[in-house]
């Protein structure tokens, strides 16, 4: 309610008359009806994102983004603040392994995607420098397509030696450079996009799904199960790699228990990034803080889901 409450006085600030009138002759309910409705309109998150620049996605909160083309071998580094991108360093010449989409450990191809960077290490082997950040390969879009392999780095060259100009799938900087990256980012709030030809996020798209989040949560919160079962991909798979069927029955009997209980959930910190892939599919991965309230239960943690385009609509296809 103390949310509810924070983001209601935040709207009455821009529409203040018609929702105190509202408020006025309806009451609160009603005011809750028309911001409910507000958030799950395109047309509502479209004006949100004029003034915004979302072509490396949609941060709720200040982050860094890492943007490693393979083909041209440069790495840049921005930081999103308010919807603003701003370029902070950008380093030629990196070293990266094979092209292509890395598929099995050995094949020396660095990852095609969208990764965090787990830990900030100093290696033992002085062959990769002064320290590494070690990339969440393979995530969990890697794992249900059965890519796997592992180790893969943001690391230096060789404090004794020298190296050739191909990695067997890290990223490799001069160690100069490296140390820059390191005093630059806070590495535990940086997205990692690594491509050969990039994708872009729109705000057409950007908008569709931050619509669709906040009418899934709705029929979610309404234990609406046809209209929830209505958000999710015919090639769906959760991250136990149960498919759309098995899903279905499981989530059938969730929703049964729910029926007449009284369900809150809210979501905080979205992120939305455009998900770098091989075949150029129009894909992004969905990022959340999640709470979830229910007379006997309650779950208060990160959510990670994949979306991707099915004619005009975008439908999740992996969920967390």
């Amino acid at each position: 309610m103390k949310i509810f409450l924070i983001f209601l006085l935040f709207t009455i600030s821009l529409y203040s008359q018609d929702l105190v009138n509202t408020y006025r002759f309806n009451g609160i309910n009603k005011v809750q009806t028309i911001l409910e409705q507000k958030i799950q309109s395109k047309s509502y998150w479209i004006d949100k994102l004029k003034n915004q620049n979302v072509i490396y996605g949609y941060y709720e909160r200040s982050s860094f983004i890492l943007l490693c083309n393979k083909s041209l071998k440069i790495l840049k580094i921005y930081k999103v603040q308010n919807g603003e991108n701003k370029e902070l360093l950008k380093f030629n010449n990196i070293i990266v392994g094979k092209f292509g989409q890395k598929h099995k450990e050995g094949d020396l191809i660095t990852p095609i995607g969208v990764y965090s960077l787990k830990y900030k290490i100093i290696p033992k082997n002085t062959f990769y420098g002064p320290l590494a950040f070690v990339i969440s390969y393979p995530n969990l879009y890697d794992k249900l397509h059965n890519h796997d392999g592992y180790g893969i780095w943001i690391h230096g060259k060789p404090l004794d030696g020298e190296r050739g100009d191909v990695s067997k799938g890290c990223i490799v900087l001069n160690n100069s450079d490296l140390i820059k990256l390191s005093n630059t980012i806070s590495y535990a709030n940086t997205v990692l996009q690594i491509y050969q030809s990039p994708i872009f996020a729109t705000k057409k798209d950007i908008a569709s799904i931050l619509s669709m989040l906040y009418q899934w949560r709705y029929a979610w919160e309404k234990s609406n199960f046809k209209k929830y079962l209505s958000f999710y991909d015919k090639d769906f798979k959760r991250s136990n790699h149960d498919n759309l069927n098995k899903f279905i029955q499981y989530k059938k009997n969730i929703f049964k228990l729910r029926e007449h209980q009284k369900v809150k959930i809210f979501f905080k910190k979205i992120t939305i990034v455009p998900y770098q892939n091989f075949k150029n599919i129009d894909m992004y991965r969905v990022s959340f803080y999640e709470k979830y309230y229910a007379p006997n239960f309650t779950f208060k943690g990160d959510k990670e889901i994949f979306v991707r385009k099915r004619g005009n609509n975008f439908k999740i296809f992996i969920e967390k």
